[in-house]
């Protein structure tokens, strides 16, 4: 009953307005999910994963990374922005546009998952190899 005295008091003032929009805009702003968000990995960003695992396995580090982005999977937005803080320090491996697009992969909820399929996949082959 509150809302909707507030409702119409916002509506009373702005006459194109109506009270159905004020509702939408609301369930818009306070979403927790957007459409880019869940959007799949295109060609170019899952070739900077490849890219991205090479490096990792460069150094020998599958293994601590994988438990890294376990750890820090649930946070992969806020990595995500603060990569937007330390580009001009990142961009030692990665091209410009590489990173922006390794940046938008980190906003995905599906990103660090793929990243983690990749190493655990590589460390499979590996583990093969050895075996064999």
């Amino acid at each position: 009953m509150y809302l909707q005295n507030i409702l119409s008091k916002i509506c009373s003032y702005f006459p194109k307005v109506d009270g159905q929009s004020i509702r939408q805009e609301f369930k818009h702003a306070f979403s927790t999910g957007t459409t880019k968000e869940n959007e799949p990995l295109s060609e170019q960003e899952r070739a900077v994963i490849v890219k991205l695992v090479g490096v990792i396995k460069r150094r020998k580090l599958t293994v601590p990374a994988s438990l890294f982005l376990e750890s820090v999977q649930p946070l992969n937005y806020i990595g995500s922005q603060m990569m937007v803080f330390f580009r001009p320090f990142l961009t030692f491996f990665f091209t410009p546009a590489e990173y922006d697009l390794f940046q938008g992969i980190l906003e995905k909820r599906e990103g660090i998952k793929r990243i983690i399929e990749e190493l655990e996949g590589l460390d499979m082959h590996r583990r093969d190899a050895e075996k064999k």
